[in-house]
């Protein structure tokens, strides 16, 4: 009886063993896709056109860094777009504040105020697609420029393209002065924000859907 029990005892413990192997492989074979991914997503960047803009109705700017409001601004003033939406405004900003942040002349001030409106709702990408969509509607527009920084554009292509699928999108993308792509698995904090990217991109697909069915 005794030796049943102990080859019981052995069998069990062996197939715990053999869990434990097959969990950590399947960890291992996670990481090393995630981290191959990660190196193919940091690759594939957009880069930062400096060929001729197509002109849209309206360009869209959703906030996260200095330079992305003034290559909108940029933009506005080259007639790249008839108006400029700057989605996602912390409270308490207003126009004089990013006006004065900006250095902006008489004239750039001037277009500031007349043709920049400001978004306060939207807190993250899928609102700003929303409050993207209700601007471009309340205007008539049909086009749409968007700009955000290099490392957040393939996951905002995603989500305005699902959330304005009957405008035509174009896209500007930013590359911030601190974020060095050349050897960035050299910097702890570009690595952090990088992977916290690439895992929010991976995972839009399934958010979408489930937001998508909440909706409906």
């Amino acid at each position: 009886m005794k030796s049943g029990m102990a080859r019981v005892k052995t069998v069990s413990a062996g197939r715990t063993g053999m869990t434990a192997k097959s969990v950590l492989v399947i960890l291992l074979l996670g990481c090393a896709y995630f981290l191959a991914g990660l190196q193919h997503f940091v690759l594939t960047l957009p880069k930062v056109d400096q060929a001729t803009t197509v002109p849209t109705d309206g360009i869209v700017v959703i906030t996260g860094g200095q330079q992305r409001l003034a290559e909108g601004l940029d933009l506005l003033q080259n007639g790249a777009g008839k108006a400029l939406l700057v989605s996602g405004v912390g409270r308490g900003v207003n126009k004089a504040i990013l006006a004065d942040n900006l250095n902006l002349d008489g004239t750039a001030a001037a277009l500031f105020d007349c043709c920049v409106t400001l978004d306060f709702e939207a807190g993250d990408t899928r609102e700003n697609a929303v409050a993207a969509r209700q601007w471009a509607t309340a205007n008539q527009f049909q086009s749409l420029r968007l700009v955000t920084a290099n490392y957040h554009m393939p996951r905002a292509k995603s989500v305005f393209a699902q959330r304005l699928p009957d405008f035509t999108l174009h896209y500007s993308a930013v590359s911030p002065t601190d974020l060095d792509l050349e050897t960035w698995w050299k910097t702890p904090p570009i690595i952090r924000l990088l992977a916290r990217e690439y895992a929010k991109y991976l995972t839009e697909p399934l958010a979408g859907l489930i937001l998508t069915r909440v909706d409906d």
